[in-house]
């Protein structure tokens, strides 16, 4: 029996229309436009029927699960998860994308070049410093949900409400893509992509969509900001 898992990212939100890191902060929220390509979305997934609904616990994307369920009266199968956290950016959150580019130069473009090997160093309350690689621990922690939902539902459909960054995690450590591909992935606002896992963890599993807009009026994904070529 086959799990089938729905992957949806919130919907537009403040900071993605103000060109802002988000991360794990929690100020940013739906904008407008957000909200009703959420309503689209929940369109979109009229006559499907979720067994359990997983979503980050941050607001933009609980505002989006929130909405999406509403209209398919299936509120109650909702729960929040932290392991669907966005990936952890402590020392860009809030800031503007050119403001990282400009003050964090060089990792910057270990980000966007070497994402697994972007490396933080983050100041303790000891006094202390700690390093932290964002990239590896969001694929750890993408691993951990997979294997600990997977075996609760199968034969189910499950939908997955989260952000750009643990969303394209989720995706590659299902299909065995490495985080050096990390950005290869896209995941606009309210995309839809479906995976199909035959068994458990580690067992095949099926990409039967990827990032699609559609129902949103968009018949391709709009390229990201500052990027060409093929999708």
């Amino acid at each position: 029996m086959s799990t089938r898992v729905i992957i949806l990212r919130h919907g537009q939100s403040s900071y993605n229309s103000q060109g802002r890191i988000q991360g794990r902060s929690d100020l940013s929220i739906l904008t407008d436009r957000g909200v009703e390509d959420a309503r689209l979305t929940s369109e979109a997934f009229q006559g499907l029927k979720f067994d359990k609904v997983y979503c980050s616990p941050l607001q933009r994307a609980q505002q989006t699960a929130t909405t999406v369920l509403t209209g398919l009266g299936q509120i109650d199968r909702l729960q929040t998860d932290d392991r669907l956290l966005e990936i952890d950016l402590p020392l860009w959150e809030t800031l503007f994308n050119q403001e990282v580019r400009e003050k964090y130069a060089e990792q910057y473009q270990a980000w966007k070049q070497r994402p697994h090997q972007l490396k933080m160093t983050l100041p303790q309350a000891d006094g202390s410093e700690r390093e932290f690689f964002p990239v590896l621990a969001l694929y750890e922690q993408a691993t951990n949900f997979w294997q600990s939902i997977l075996p609760q539902h199968q034969g189910q459909t499950i939908l997955i409400v989260a952000h750009n960054g643990i969303n394209r995690a989720l995706i590659s450590t299902a299909l065995g893509i490495k985080p050096e591909l990390y950005h290869s992935i896209q995941q606009s606002n309210c995309g839809i992509s479906v995976l199909n896992f035959s068994g458990d963890w580690g067992d095949r599993v099926q990409l039967e969509s990827l990032n699609q807009t559609s129902h949103l009026g968009q018949k391709l994904p709009t390229l990201r900001p500052q990027n060409q070529g093929p999708r």
